[in-house]
């Protein structure tokens, strides 16, 4: 068995920073009182679709795939700062 040990730290790194920014849209729909089992709620919406990226098996993806991931994390996170000012 090959070990791809720059994959598995990728991985790593992906999975802490996108669990902080799930983390960083939770607190701030929290604090602004929305109602989580609002569906029509954009916040809401937008907390679905993380909790369904973060359940991506990364394992499975390429390293090019992973540094794509990597873009959608990061634009989300300037995002979600910029919302939650």
């Amino acid at each position: 068995m090959k070990y791809d040990y720059d994959k598995t730290l990728k991985i790593e790194i992906l999975n802490e920073f996108s669990n902080g920014v799930l983390a960083r849209l939770l607190n701030f729909v929290l604090k602004n009182g929305i109602d989580r089992q609002e569906k029509n709620n954009f916040y809401n919406v937008l907390l679905d679709q993380f909790a369904e990226m973060i359940d991506l098996d990364l394992f499975k993806m390429s390293f090019e795939e992973l540094e794509v991931l990597e873009g959608y994390w990061k634009n989300m996170n300037n995002y979600i700062k910029e919302i939650a000012k």
